[in-house]
């Protein structure tokens, strides 16, 4: 190859990564401009991150939105089935594992409710889908609680599952308002 032809090769790659970022930013915006909850930089991060995003139109980032939000619920459940996520030492005891124990559930539901948001989103049933990720705040919120009622402090990495479940739930339904 020339080294202009290379050169012109490097140009389009950066312009084409650019205007990939340009579109996943922007649908993260106009998300955000229909529901105010939404992290923008969030938004923009997770999706720049996943394969496959950039180019995806916002039916696309919809379903990409709850395949993270599966990852997540799956992570947070590996995480406390491992022992990597516990609460602090003599935190709550027995009511504490216990505790633990639920919010393994939790997360479980949890990503099975995202999942359950992709499936409905591939058969284009929005309302179903909107439904399915509006559940999953619920069920990561039930973790906290059971923590709290053990006397357990929630982990800080549960307290980050938690946040960017919700976030991605979020996120997800308002990006599923803006499919045409």
């Amino acid at each position: 190859m020339k080294p202009s032809s290379s050169s012109a090769l490097a140009v389009a790659v950066a312009v084409l990564a650019v205007a990939a970022e340009a579109t996943i930013e922007s649908t993260c915006q106009e998300a955000a401009a229909r529901d105010r909850r939404v992290d923008v930089r969030f938004c923009a991060r997770e999706f720049t991150a996943y394969h496959g995003a950039d180019e995806a139109d916002p039916w696309g980032l919809a379903k990409a939105a709850a395949l993270i939000g599966v990852n997540l619920g799956d992570d947070a459940v590996y995480d406390i089935g491992s022992g990597k996520v516990r609460p602090p030492r003599g935190a709550g005891g027995a009511r504490a594992r216990d505790a633990m124990a639920a919010c393994a559930e939790a997360y479980d539901a949890a990503g099975t409710a995202f999942a359950e948001a992709s499936d409905e989103l591939g058969a284009r049933r929005y309302a179903a889908a909107r439904q399915e990720l509006a559940r999953v705040a619920a069920l990561v919120q039930r973790c906290d609680g059971g923590l709290a009622r053990a006397g357990a402090r929630t982990p800080r990495a549960l307290a980050r599952y938690s946040n960017e479940c919700q976030q991605m739930a979020i996120i997800g339904i308002a990006i599923t308002d803006l499919i045409k």
